[in-house]
C-alpha cells in the first residue's frame, strides 16, 4: 500500500462538478464593494433627509 500511495502525484477532484461563483461569466453590471457601500450610503442619507425634512416638503 505504501508504494501505491507514492507513485500517486495527483490530488482527487474535490468540486464535485460544482461551478464556483467566479467561474461563470455573466454581462451584468459589476460594482465593486466600495461602489456597493457608497451606494448604501447614499440612500440611507436620502431617507434620513427625507424623514427630517419630508413633512416641510411634502405639507
Amino acid at each position: 500500500m505504501r508504494i501505491l500511495a507514492k507513485e500517486r502525484k495527483t490530488l482527487p477532484p474535490t468540486g464535485a462538478g460544482l461551478m464556483r461563483f467566479f467561474d461563470e461569466d455573466t454581462k451584468a453590471i459589476k460594482i465593486s464593494p466600495k461602489g456597493a457601500i457608497a451606494i448604501v450610503l447614499i440612500f440611507i442619507a436620502v431617507e434620513i433627509l427625507l424623514h427630517v425634512f419630508g413633512v416641510q416638503l411634502l405639507g
